[in-house]
């Protein structure tokens, strides 16, 4: 939906590695529409106006390994876009991306004051805790239509709250379950979504050397094909079983190319000086089922009455250079994009694996608020720990990130919010940290 003002014809110069590219777009009251009918791009970078000088060698980058790429400014889509706020103009534009210009990737470049996110209602009420009282997620700006292929605002009374819905798990069961629901909405992923939230020009130069890196260094490296696991007993005197342990077991199940490092309490190997003894030697993935805060992540050993750490200041020991793993943390919080110290803004976990220079993740997968653990006894059966594993079974080799993130949350949606339970907290909090595009075990470049 466009600002009704003067039609103009305007250029979207895009330079890239061989060369200068034009594109002319038309713009005009009701859309965005390309000139040039074949003219299609692949990843659109979604910025503010400061970081598109910096992001520059990666666009020529993706451009020079047959990801066609545009950057679209946050300035831009204000000043062309009416919607009811920032985010939602936001939304609309991908919505012309899409049709347009047949986007697949999104990358979202900014954190949450530069590109903002939407907070939802997404409410859960647990034997009468409330665990979780909104939601800030990314999904919003995925599920782009509605069931009946119209853009979906997410708000269908119209009252300016966002995907309402209580979740009220009381009575003598987890699995006795009450849903009230008031906005209806689908939730399915239309488009791949990933973000990188950057705070300054420094990070954004950071993260695009390390993408650069891995995509033209990565294949053919036997450190890349380490599995790095990590877990114990998430909930001790409980189910009888070490669910952090049994997740990843898991994981290494379904990733037979893969050889697995365990890191697990049972083993007494889940200590900071050993995980990033192990991590600072490379690693394809890391996977990681437990608990999980704004600055870290914690587990039990067997029936233990304590918990054993892993804090963000610990990442300053990794040494990793040009060996990034994936990293998925099956936990809560750790993608709390919205984390504040005495209402000053902090870096979490995720993202301070993903900012390290030189070392840490090249991407990972986080909660941004209290995560639903599942099931006692049996963590597949629903919530965070099946959407761990949706992940690694959609792993093939030369697959992309967003890719896979996008196949786990349909089977997600499918198999369990269809199936056993209606579960939006899960599936909205879940956030892909990292670039969708990203070539997963990199490219065969010559000379390389």
């Amino acid at each position: 939906m466009k600002k009704q003002h003067v039609l103009c014809v305007f250029l979207v110069f895009l330079v890239v590695l061989n060369g200068l590219t034009v594109t002319v777009l038309s713009q005009t009251k009701q859309d965005v529409t390309m000139v040039h009918s074949d003219e299609t791009f692949d990843l659109v970078i979604i910025c503010p106006t400061q970081f598109v000088s910096s992001v520059d060698p990666l666009v020529a980058h993706k451009n020079s390994i047959g990801i066609k790429t545009i950057v679209k400014t946050t300035e831009s889509i204000y000043e062309e876009y009416t919607g009811v706020d920032e985010i939602e103009e936001i939304k609309y534009f991908i919505k012309d991306a899409i049709e347009d210009l047949e986007i697949s990737y999104v990358l979202l470049l900014g954190d949450v004051n530069l590109v903002p996110m939407r907070t939802t209602a997404v409410s859960w009420n647990y034997f009468g805790n409330m665990v979780v009282s909104d939601v800030l997620t990314d999904l919003y700006y995925a599920d782009v239509y509605d069931e009946q292929h119209s853009f979906s605002r997410w708000d269908t009374n119209q009252d300016g709250v966002y995907s309402e819905v209580r979740m009220i798990m009381d009575g003598t069961s987890e699995y006795n379950e009450t849903l009230e629901i008031v906005d209806e909405i689908e939730g399915k992923p239309d488009v791949m979504v990933g973000r990188i939230p950057c705070s300054n020009q420094n990070d954004v130069k950071n993260v695009v050397d390390k993408i650069i890196t891995y995509e033209t260094t990565t294949f053919g490296s036997e450190w890349f094909h380490r599995l790095i696991l990590m877990g114990g007993d998430t909930f001790p005197n409980t189910g009888g079983i070490n669910e952090g342990e049994v997740v990843t077991e898991y994981v290494s199940s379904v990733m037979p190319e893969f050889t697995p490092i365990t890191l697990w309490t049972s083993l007494q190997r889940f200590r900071f000086f050993t995980i990033n003894a192990e991590i600072s030697k490379g690693a394809g993935f890391v996977s990681y089922s437990g608990h999980g805060l704004a600055y870290g992540i914690a587990t039990s050993p067997p029936d233990g009455s304590s918990q054993i750490s892993y804090y963000t200041p610990f990442i300053l020991g990794l040494k990793n250079t040009d060996k990034y793993p994936i990293m998925y943390f099956d936990a809560c919080l750790t993608a709390k994009l919205d984390y504040q110290l005495f209402t000053i803004d902090v870096p979490c976990f995720a993202w301070s694996m993903i900012k390290k220079p030189n070392a840490g993740a090249i991407a990972c997968i986080g909660a941004t608020r209290t995560g639903f653990g599942g099931f006692a006894g049996d963590p597949f059966i629903a919530g965070a720990s099946s959407l761990h594993a949706f992940f690694f079974d959609s792993y093939e080799p030369g697959i992309h990130l967003g890719e896979m993130f996008i196949n786990a949350q349909y089977t997600f949606i499918d198999q369990i919010m269809e199936k056993v339970m209606y579960d939006p907290l899960t599936i909205q909090e879940f956030t892909l940290l990292g670039d969708p595009s990203l070539k997963i075990g990199g490219y065969q470049i010559e000379n390389h």
